[in-house]
């Protein structure tokens, strides 16, 4: 009889080895597996696990199933923002990937996740509602690497020159907004159903 590899087992189950629902809120993730399947009703899913990256819950794990609804634009545009939080955007999709390819794309993919509790079968299970890209990364995909460099920050706007001697100067712009959240606008899709962890 084979012997298990048991510290492979406890480490993939989540360094805590807290299995409890991890409390709401958002949260910085990196995915760390990614595969093809079928969901319930055939549709092409693609299954992710991912890893809390920062405080508290630090090395915790969540899973999340992307489903493929060609027959709803809003479940596609919800799963279209999913992979352009993740850098994935429309042009490397238009590029022909094959499923296999996308998902292998998805791996080691930082991103921010709006995390929900569900109940599921009388327990309290974890749900990624929403992504959005992590935090000050700027990624975009570009297929013959692996991870694409930040993005350069925009150039300062020029200084107005100074108004003429005897000319008033013009009043100053009022301040900027306060960056809004990154969930702004995103109403969270139709809960899927939740699969078990795989424990």
């Amino acid at each position: 009889m084979s012997t298990l590899n048991w510290g492979e087992l406890v480490a993939d189950a989540g360094t805590s080895g807290d299995y409890s629902a991890l409390p709401e809120g958002d949260y910085d993730l990196k995915i760390t597996e990614a595969t093809v399947g079928e969901s319930g009703t055939g549709k092409v899913m693609f299954k992710v696990k991912a890893e809390v990256q920062t405080g508290a819950s630090k090395g915790r794990l969540l899973w999340d199933n992307l489903v493929v609804s060609p027959e709803s634009k809003t479940a596609m545009g919800f799963f279209f923002r999913k992979l352009t939080a993740l850098g994935l955007t429309t042009d490397y999709l238009q590029q022909g990937p094959s499923n296999e390819q996308i998902a292998a794309a998805m791996v080691n993919r930082p991103f921010k996740g709006k995390v929900v509790i569900r109940k599921y079968q009388g327990q309290d299970k974890n749900n990624i509602d929403l992504y959005a890209p992590a935090s000050g990364a700027g990624v975009t995909f570009q297929p013959t690497t692996a991870a694409a460099a930040p993005a350069p920050a925009p150039a300062p706007a020029p200084a107005p020159a100074p108004a003429p001697a005897g000319v008033p100067a013009a009043p100053p712009a009022p301040p900027a907004p306060a960056a809004e959240s990154p969930w702004a606008g995103a109403a969270p899709a139709a809960a899927p159903p939740i699969a078990a962890p795989p424990f």
